[in-house]
């Protein structure tokens, strides 16, 4: 069924007259005559409204009536580029440029045509002569090249578009949006924070925004910002539920975990089949040590969503603290199939198989997590620690040795290592790693002797020790 957009702003008071009477002609099946201007003025009205539907049929008519306006030629060239026939756009637009040599607006569309047909050398050629031949504006052309580039898929080019329509003018609401929003993607949350700092100061008031900083504090962990950015959003907007439900997510992060129950309850009253949010309470009562309260909205997340990895590990991990290694492995095998790139789901996985006694399982997991996050040395520690339990210090030290390579700054997987060598009379190497321990972290020195607890009697090590003592 089509819609008839032209009555929804038939009776618009701000619609120029023009369009009143173009409707008026429509629809007695009269033309009516109108000049240039007057055919633009109601097509800029028209695209405002995304009434692009009566838009092509003003176009039509006027292109009837002044079929070489330049004008309605560029509008036609620029609904072909809506209607997503860039080719056609592109050969209207090059008879055009050769007409009007000077004109930004031909090049700009020319690049969003070469743009949307993947060739982004001939747009950024097009989009260097559309700023070469504007001569104000510029913030404004800038953000609209860096628009086009989101449409083609690369935020990069399209924020640095962005900044220079904010060097030109740093007061431009949208750029200082769409910077904030779009660092945000790139993984600059520090940058977006700025700018949406800078668009708040210029308008307080904007919901939105105040939820998009939320979310910007919550990836730096400053999250007391966050929550004052939700509390102004709530405030502007009370209806906001999304940023209920971040608000409780900033709570359990701040371990304010009653907090963060409470407001999850409030989120899922408007949502109540998000199995999410159950999940997250969930996780906020096995914080508090409440597992019975955990398994509870842990199975009404899984009531909801059978594949909800997290919900399933979690449990999971309900289990093995009650020693029902089982139920727990199987918990956990299925969250890892679900996620099975999820490092900490294969680490947990391989201490429940060591609790359980399944040793030949668990070197598989511990071997898998510490490739899939190398740099989470108490992977390697636990992994090291399992091998030398049975036995195996050799094959102990062999693995901290590899741990080493990608957590060289850390002083705990050291200690173990100088344990172990001292163990196994490596002296020399065993020196090496306690002095590079030391220098790391002098305060941690005695898991050497938790480890080994003969290295205390060992005249070399305590003077080694005693040499990077800090002076009071």
């Amino acid at each position: 069924m089509m819609v008839d957009h032209t009555s929804d702003i038939w009776e618009d008071e701000e619609a120029p007259e023009a369009y009143h009477s173009f409707l008026n002609s429509l629809k007695s099946g009269t033309i009516k005559y109108f000049d240039v201007n007057e055919y633009e003025e109601i097509m800029d009205f028209l695209m405002d409204e995304g009434d692009y539907e009566t838009m092509e049929k003003v176009l039509d008519q006027a292109l009837n009536i002044h079929p070489d306006a330049i004008p309605l030629r560029i509008s036609y060239a620029r609904t072909l580029i809506g209607r997503g026939e860039p080719g056609e756009a592109i050969r209207e637009l090059e008879i055009l440029v050769k007409i009007e040599r000077n004109n930004p607006e031909i090049y700009m569309m020319l690049g969003s045509g070469y743009l949307m047909l993947d060739m982004p050398y001939e747009a950024g050629n097009c989009f260097g002569k559309a700023i070469d031949f504007t001569s104000e504006d510029l913030d404004d052309i800038f953000w609209r090249i860096g628009t086009s580039y989101i449409q083609y898929g690369d935020i990069s080019k399209a924020v640095s578009y962005f900044e220079r329509s904010f060097a030109e003018n740093p007061e431009n609401e949208m750029v200082l949006n769409d910077l904030g929003y779009y660092c945000d993607q790139l993984g600059y949350a520090d940058r977006s924070i700025y700018y949406y700092n800078l668009y708040l100061d210029l308008d307080p008031f904007n919901p939105a925004v105040w939820f998009n900083l939320g979310i910007a504090y919550n990836r730096t962990s400053q999250f007391e910002k966050a929550l004052q950015a939700y509390d102004f959003t709530l405030a502007l907007n009370t209806n906001f539920y999304h940023a209920i439900f971040n608000k409780a997510n900033s709570l359990a992060n701040l371990e304010r975990y009653q907090e963060a129950i409470r407001n999850y309850r409030e989120y899922l009253k408007f949502d109540p089949e998000n199995d999410d949010g159950f999940c997250y309470m969930g996780e906020c009562y096995l914080n508090q040590g409440r597992y019975k309260m955990a398994d509870r909205f842990y199975k009404k997340a899984l009531d909801i969503n059978p594949d909800n990895d997290i919900a399933l590990f979690s449990t999971g991990i309900i289990h093995w603290v009650e020693k029902r290694y089982e139920l727990s492995i199987d918990l956990i095998r299925k969250a890892i199939e679900i996620e099975p790139e999820t490092p900490d789901y294969w680490f947990t996985f391989a201490r429940v198989l060591v609790d359980a006694g399944r040793g030949t399982e668990a070197l598989s997991a511990f071997k898998k997590a510490s490739f899939l996050n190398p740099r989470n040395s108490e992977i390697w520690i636990n992994y090291a620690e399992y091998q030398h339990n049975v036995g195996k210090v050799k094959e102990a030290i062999r693995i901290l040795k590899r741990g080493i390579r990608h957590n060289n700054e850390d002083a705990a997987i050291k200690y173990l290592l100088a344990a172990y060598l001292y163990e196994t009379n490596e002296v020399k190497e065993a020196e090496f790693q306690l002095e590079t321990a030391l220098k790391l972290d002098f305060n941690r020195h005695d898991d050497l002797f938790r480890v080994y607890p003969k290295a205390a009697q060992n005249d070399a090590v305590k003077k080694l020790i005693k040499s990077y003592k800090p002076l009071k």
